[in-house]
């Protein structure tokens, strides 16, 4: 009996502690999944920076045009058309995960100056879109679709000549978006795989950056930080959907497939300019690799361009004129011959 009495004191125990562990994953999570989807924040500069190529001169007022549009939701969306002089192709430029429309107008311009009409838009929780929640991907494929419509609609963009260039997030956003048959080409400028191993990076980030002041003494309970981030993720994910009636892991990487088995009833995928740093930290070129090899397997046609010593988004400010030059190489190979003579400004 003794023996039997300490064995339940010991089980209960255990459940006890077990409990409050989980209690306090999810309690962690729900922290985590408000301070994700909490709208019109802007990331840690200490997390990351863009370098972005110098700001060239924008078109003129007459033929620049504010836009208001919604998303199949109702999320109501901003952005900006700056339209060229006669018809041309359109890119759609996406930006990431905390970074509004604005902060790309360099993007913009130069690719304005090389005779394309560019669209600029707000995913929803950022720059002047609808204070929403965000998703990181998932939520954001309906703002991308809504941008595609109304770039269609401007009278100044050529039939079946859209071109959609992402970076990070809105690179992800791109390549989780269903085909269009309007859309020749996607640029691909480091997006994440899968957003789950990206979540569990920055939890650990975080989780390393708030104990940097701890004292000594407390240093080795630091290890536990990687386990406590997996488990944190998988509660949010649970967490997200019964808030918001959604999956919050967006996978990229399954997209190829996915479209590949709807294409009976889909355009097919148009091909992918696929860009990354080697020396990313914050989105592993391990995310690129994965990315390359599941194209390959689905008979998607990618070309990649791997920057050698550039970080996160980095390889267009370490070196517009090679980072045109390959974009530029990559497009004109699938727009619609005979319709434009784009060239460079």
């Amino acid at each position: 009996m003794p023996g039997s009495h300490r064995l339940v004191v010991g089980i209960t125990t255990g459940m006890g502690l077990l409990g409050t562990a989980t209690g306090a994953v999810f309690m962690l999570a729900n922290y985590f999944v408000e301070q994700l989807s909490r709208p019109h924040m802007t990331i840690s500069q200490q997390l990351y920076s863009w370098k972005l190529p110098e700001t060239k001169e924008g078109p003129p007022p007459a033929l620049r045009r504010s836009l208001l549009f919604h998303s199949n939701d109702g999320t109501l969306l901003r952005g900006e058309f700056l339209a060229q002089p006669r018809p041309a192709p359109t890119v759609v430029i996406c930006h990431g995960y905390r970074i509004t429309a604005s902060y790309l107008r360099p993007v913009a311009y130069l690719e304005y100056s090389y005779g394309y009409n560019v669209l600029l838009f707000d995913f929803r929780g950022h720059g002047e879109s609808e204070s929403v929640i965000t998703s990181g991907g998932n939520a954001e494929v309906r703002d991308l679709l809504a941008a595609l419509s109304v770039a269609r609609q401007q009278p100044e963009t050529l039939a079946d000549n859209i071109v959609i260039h992402g970076f990070s997030m809105g690179a992800a956003v791109a390549l989780l978006t269903p085909p269009q048959p309007d859309v020749v080409a996607i640029i691909a400028d480091s997006p994440y795989a899968r957003l789950d191993a990206i979540l569990r990076n920055f939890v650990t980030w975080q989780l390393l950056h708030d104990s940097s002041s701890w004292h000594p003494v407390l240093h080795p309970f630091r290890n536990i930080f990687r386990p406590l981030s997996w488990a944190t993720v998988s509660a949010s994910t649970v967490v997200f959907r019964l808030r918001n009636g959604y999956a919050l892991i967006a996978r990229p990487d399954t997209s190829f497939k996915r479209w590949q088995k709807r294409a009976l009833a889909t355009p097919q995928h148009p091909p992918v300019l696929l860009i990354h740093g080697m020396q990313d930290d914050l989105v592993p070129i391990a995310h690129a690799y994965r990315i390359a090899e599941q194209a390959k397997a689905h008979h998607i046609p990618l070309e990649m361009y791997f920057a050698e010593g550039s970080k996160h988004c980095g390889a267009y400010g370490d070196n517009p004129e090679r980072y045109i030059e390959v974009l530029q190489s990559f497009v004109l190979k699938y727009l619609n011959k005979g319709s434009t003579s784009t060239q460079r400004g």
